[in-house]
């Protein structure tokens, strides 16, 4: 397949000025979880759910593109659409941006919280460890 033109994007989305609204989030969910690449595929997808028009669905991906979180090619009439942006890397970016904007200063105790929470993993906390050691 030859892709004839590209649409105009960011070269590198800078993460954390990047925020997902619902649809672009479920958008992004199909693309990473299905590797599906086509706005008809996505909207085969999330149609039985969301009862949404082919052209919103056209439009989300576009804007997406846009963005910088995908990458957008044509070949004849058709788009195909690929994550420029790792789904780990997106939701690690959105979290820390939700953490900046309203805990400011994160302590100790707040990430230990979280933790708790989450009932991780003996693997899971040794992988965490280990991240902490190399983050010092």
């Amino acid at each position: 397949m030859t892709m004839a033109r590209r649409a105009k994007t960011k070269e590198t989305p800078e993460l954390a000025d990047i925020g997902l609204g619902e649809l672009e989030a479920a958008v992004m969910q199909i693309i990473w979880e299905k590797n599906i690449n086509t706005v008809k595929d996505v909207f085969m997808e999330l149609y039985p759910k969301r009862r949404l028009a082919y052209t919103t669905i056209m439009t989300v991906m576009r804007r997406l593109a846009e963005k910088g979180v995908l990458e957008q090619d044509r070949a004849a009439k058709t788009y195909y659409y690929k994550a420029k942006v790792s789904q780990e890397d997106m939701a690690e970016s959105m979290i820390n941006s939700v953490v900046d904007k309203v805990l400011g200063n994160v302590s100790a105790d707040i990430v230990i919280g979280i933790i708790k929470k989450h009932s991780l993993t003996s693997d899971e906390l040794i992988a965490l460890e280990r991240k902490l050691g190399s983050a010092k």
